[in-house]
């Protein structure tokens, strides 16, 4: 997997005390650690104080949220049946009505209009038929649209990271009203909040928006687009970029915009914001894809807003 220019080449990658310790971080933590990388680690911690303090800090913000309870583990909700029983199909009749009013306000449901699909807090890698591995973050769905000149397919929600098979047809992926066309192997789209970010993890692709026209991502860049997002080619660590592969989700100062959307993937019920200022706050952390209660806790706690539980379901954000 290609990685971004590697910290142990020099203090930090960028510069900044934060950035490097959450780098460090993720490495110590990765279980890819070596030797030389637990005695570059033990400099580093010693070189300044402020080096031990952020990491302490990460580390402690990790395993508070590793310790807290999620209330779903006890009560679950079922996922709903991929497959139709036959009970199912003979009360249709009386559902009819009620698909119909819903399918005129919110357009078809995913799972009618999906190849692939995963629920809340679900993931999944699939294969597709020319081979092309696809891993599905929770709560995404994509519809395939293959034919003989051309691969594709439409990303309809969540996120997913493509390994494109070699093949004379193109591989392209719809998002967000992008093209993403493949010029290599390895690369990720990700949906949250009316925006798409695509990361290149392995050689190259190309982009074409509307508002950018086309352009060429190489390995190790990424670009987000849509919905206001700051449309700007940026180096990523693909292993901060791909960790909720390894089961967590981690934020270098993202907006909570995109936290949310993320951490609604893996929670059943809504987080509703009453201020669109506070949408562009900035969040850091590492979090446990397992405990998506822990992540609005640790919002909650940290960020200037208030918050109130109107049930176990419906989260209200406001400024404090």
């Amino acid at each position: 997997m290609a990685r971004a220019k590697d910290s142990r080449d020099q203090q930090g990658p960028r510069g900044d005390v934060r950035d490097e310790a959450l780098t460090w971080f993720v490495r110590m933590n990765s279980g890819d650690a070596t030797e030389t990388d637990r005695a570059r680690h033990a400099c580093w911690l010693a070189a300044d104080p402020r080096h031990r303090s952020e990491y302490a800090r990460l580390g402690g913000i990790w395993s508070d949220l590793d310790a807290l309870r999620d209330p779903r583990r006890i009560t679950p909700i079922p996922q709903a049946p991929r497959g139709l029983s036959r009970r199912m199909v003979l009360s249709g009749s009386i559902a009819a009505g009620l698909v119909g009013g819903y399918v005129s306000l919110n357009g078809l449901p995913d799972f009618l209009q999906s190849n692939e699909y995963t629920g809340i807090g679900e993931t999944r890698r699939t294969v597709l038929e020319d081979g092309s591995t696809v891993d599905l973050d929770a709560d995404t769905a994509f519809a395939l649209e293959f034919d003989d000149q051309v691969r594709g397919l439409h990303l309809q929600r969540g996120r997913a990271l493509f390994d494109v098979a070699a093949d004379p047809r193109p591989f392209r992926v719809r998002a967000e009203g992008g093209v993403i066309t493949a010029l290599g192997t390895r690369f990720s789209v990700h949906l949250w909040d009316g925006s798409a970010t695509v990361a290149v993890e392995q050689h190259a692709v190309t982009l074409r928006t509307s508002g950018l026209g086309e352009i060429q991502l190489e390995e190790g860049e990424r670009l987000s687009f849509g919905n206001g997002a700051h449309e700007a080619v940026e180096p990523f660590d693909a292993e901060i970029q791909s960790a909720w592969l390894r089961g967590k989700l981690i934020f270098e100062d993202r907006p909570l915009r995109q936290v949310l959307a993320d951490v609604n993937r893996y929670r059943r019920g809504t987080i509703h914001v009453t201020s669109a200022r506070l949408l562009d706050m900035r969040v850091s952390g590492i979090f446990d894809i397992a405990n998506p209660d822990g992540v609005l806790e640790a919002i909650e706690n940290t960020l200037p807003l208030r918050s109130t539980h109107v049930t176990r379901y419906l989260v209200v954000l406001r400024p404090a």
